[in-house]
């Protein structure tokens, strides 16, 4: 059948099983097994071509050296490979037709290759008995328990299908790094502010935060594989750690975003909101409120000016003719009076004495008014006018006296 499925040891990850498994070799070359597990893990083809190479080397090999460093090569990938090389080397065809067949007495196979095959089927049904793909194992473990078959003393809680030395040392070294890393970013999210923590530092604590989440997807890959209950321990608790670094890496950049936020925002209000201001000193409030007054004192004395000049246009207009008629009434009482006595009483010349005072004070008002007058000379005027209309009844009451006095 080989003409028809080609030589398993053709394939790249099947090259590598030859030669970890060539009876040549003094010791099982542990890089090169992991190798193997490495190409199984990263190609698609990688699972079922190593499948088919260690079969090969199992199956019908009169070389039990070869058979036992196939046996070591298969519990390094079982260890270190994922679900898809677990799903191959589980089932019932590979345990019972390539595992347990290689024991057979007809085989006569030295016990210490006899002792190996049956640790490792109990220890994969123990280990794959929760997982309802893997229970091929389970089944011929079971069927041959109940045949008689007795395994060997194995303490399962302790056992390891393989002991890869290399492999653990690379891990425990990466988790070194993953701690150190660990130890940087809090030591940094201690000392750095968030609102004003430089670019380059916070360029650093991304690295650092990349780096370790790398690593943390590795660690959960890993853990549900490993065997080793120690290893499996020091990788649940390097992950704690992990998550407790991040849960502050997070709320740092929670807070930093909070603050460059605002920042922003106070930026925005700042150059929208605030206006040049100047405080108005003693002076420009002093000059104002002059300026106000005095427009005030101007427009009222615009207003005063105007009703002044309104009056003082009428008063212009209208004294000669008031002279004159007061002259008329004046000149025709006289007349009458001379004609009714042919004398002029004597209270008469007081009377006509105020009333020259009078008219002079008319002529002098208006040459005031001429150049201008006063407010206090404009109520004075007034005071004045009104003193002179109260003198007009009198005049009255002494023509009425002597018009009396002369009929009688």
């Amino acid at each position: 059948m080989e003409f028809l499925t080609g030589n398993p040891f053709t394939t790249p990850v099947g090259q590598r099983i030859e030669y970890a498994t060539s009876s040549s070799l003094q010791s099982e070359d542990w890089a090169l097994n992991m190798d193997i597990c490495d190409i199984i893990n990263e190609t698609e083809e990688g699972p079922r071509d190593a499948y088919k190479a260690i079969k090969k080397r199992i199956v019908g090999n009169k070389n039990f050296r070869e058979v036992m460093l196939a046996l070591t090569v298969l519990e390094a990938c079982v260890k270190n490979c994922g679900h898809r090389f677990h799903v191959l080397v589980s089932t019932r065809e590979f345990v019972e037709g390539v595992l347990v067949r290689s024991i057979l007495p007809k085989n006569n196979p030295p016990l210490v290759l006899h002792d190996r095959v049956l640790s490792l089927i109990q220890a994969w049904a123990d280990a794959f008995r929760s997982s309802p793909a893997l229970t091929g194992v389970v089944s011929v473990y079971e069927d041959l328990r109940r045949k008689g078959l007795e395994f060997p003393m194995t303490e399962l809680d302790g056992y390891s299908p393989i002991h890869t030395p290399n492999r653990v040392k690379k891990l425990k070294t990466d988790l070194g790094m993953v701690r150190g890393n660990l130890t940087v970013m809090s030591d940094m999210m201690s000392q750095l502010d968030p609102a004003t923590a430089k670019h380059s530092d916070t360029e650093l604590l991304q690295e650092l935060y990349a780096a370790c989440k790398h690593m943390q997807d590795k660690i959960m890959e890993l853990v549900p594989r490993l065997n080793e209950e120690k290893l499996t321990e020091e990788l649940l608790v390097a992950n704690d750690e992990i998550n407790a670094t991040f849960t502050r890496y997070q709320r740092f950049q929670r807070q930093r975003a909070t603050q460059q936020s605002l920042t922003y925002v106070n930026l925005i209000d700042l150059s929208a909101a605030i206006k040049p201001v100047t405080a108005p000193t003693h002076s420009h409030l002093s000059r104002s409120t002059v300026d106000t007054v005095s427009s005030q004192m101007t427009g009222l004395r615009m207003r005063e000016f105007d009703e002044f000049a309104q009056n003082r246009s009428i008063s212009q207009t209208r004294p000669s003719e008031r002279n004159e008629g007061v002259a008329d009434s004046l000149a025709q009482a006289q007349n009458t009076r001379l004609q009714n006595t042919g004398t002029i009483p004597v209270s008469q010349t007081s009377v006509m004495d105020d009333i020259e005072k009078w008219l002079d004070v008319d002529e002098e008002d208006d040459m005031a008014d001429s150049e201008g007058v006063t407010s206090e000379e404009f109520d004075r005027f007034l005071a004045e006018r009104a003193r002179a209309a109260e003198r007009l009844p009198s005049l009255k009451a002494s023509s009425h006296d002597v018009n009396n006095h002369s009929e009688s």
